[in-house]
């Protein structure tokens, strides 16, 4: 481990993470953005998960006493990995940098400045203020809005990755980190938290995240898999004990997603000609007969924050 004998002297704000497998050909603009940031209290952890590249070659030659960095013995796997860096992390905050990613020179700076005024967030996103004309940025979302958000309107939230959230690191590690379990760990990761920590809503931006064949969420599991991890996920949601919708609101939410389970996977398997995948799969995809009926029916969408739009809920952040 690099800088091993190099101990931080204080709890820096945040811990940034860069996990990387045969990231050779990106890994030194990811370190270098990061080095790079305009705002400087942070430490800098690098897990190599065994790359058989050149990747821990260009690792090893920062110095920067900032930068703690190791190569695991044998490949772990991506939320390993994520999980292994957590645990080491000594930062109040922690952001995933990862071997493809470019942080913005001031994202630092910014995130410090909304952590600092709204330090009962447990998580930060990065949104497109868009798509949100209910909310002046930076808003605090409480976990009830935040489900209802999540399953009683269309807005594009489960669209958030690594690139755009910051955690609050003792909350993540309340939670024992990443479930393995997953490969969509980023969407399992912040429902799971949202249920209990307020969200912090903010402007989009806080990287550069690179696209490509190569990466993570490309190499989801074709066909159905990710269908299949999705009911998952939302069926380990809806029945967390902390879950914060009730009554009305809830059975409103159940019958969301089984409408949306039913399209898709009709449109997966008999409106594609696969009658086979239809029988074999339905009871896996927790799909009755009786259920289909649900395919002309249309899920309750409506969800608003705030009654009117030109009248958006705000705070005084952007007026002090």
């Amino acid at each position: 481990m690099l800088n091993a004998d190099s101990p931080i002297q204080h709890q820096p704000l945040f811990t940034i993470v860069t996990i990387s497998y045969n990231s050779g050909k990106w890994i030194k603009q990811s370190i270098e953005s990061v080095l790079a940031s305009s705002f400087t209290d942070f430490e800098y952890l690098i897990s190599d998960d065994c790359s058989s590249d050149n990747t821990w070659n260009i690792i090893e030659q920062y110095n920067d006493l900032r930068i703690r960095a190791w190569r695991n013995k044998k490949n772990i796997g991506e939320y390993p990995n994520r999980n292994k860096a957590l645990y080491e992390a000594k930062g109040k905050y922690i952001l995933f940098v990862d071997g493809d990613d470019i942080l913005y020179k001031n994202s630092l700076r910014n995130l410090s400045e909304y952590v600092r005024a709204f330090p009962g967030a447990g998580m930060l996103w990065g949104l497109n203020p868009q798509y949100f004309p209910f909310y002046i940025f930076p808003y605090q979302v409480l976990p009830e809005d935040n489900m209802k958000l999540i399953y009683l309107t269309h807005l594009p939230i489960a669209n958030i990755g690594f690139g755009e959230m910051l955690f609050k690191t003792e909350e993540l590690k309340k939670i024992n980190g990443f479930d393995e379990n997953y490969k969509m760990g980023d969407t399992f990761i912040k429902k799971r938290l949202a249920i209990t920590v307020p969200v912090l809503y903010v402007n989009i931006g806080f990287m550069f995240w690179r696209q490509s064949p190569q990466q993570s969420s490309k190499q989801l599991g074709k066909g159905l898999n990710s269908f299949f991890e999705r009911i998952q996920i939302d069926t380990s949601i809806i029945n967390e004990k902390d879950f914060p919708c009730t009554g009305n609101d809830k059975a409103i939410i159940l019958r969301n997603i089984k409408i949306s389970q039913v399209k898709l996977f009709v449109k997966a398997t008999l409106l594609k000609g696969n009658f086979l995948a239809f029988f074999k799969l339905r009871k896996r995809a927790m799909i009755e007969f009786a259920d289909l009926k649900l395919v002309f029916k249309s899920g309750s969408y409506t969800y608003s924050p705030s009654p009117k739009l030109e009248d958006p809920l705000m705070n005084n952040y952007n007026f002090e």
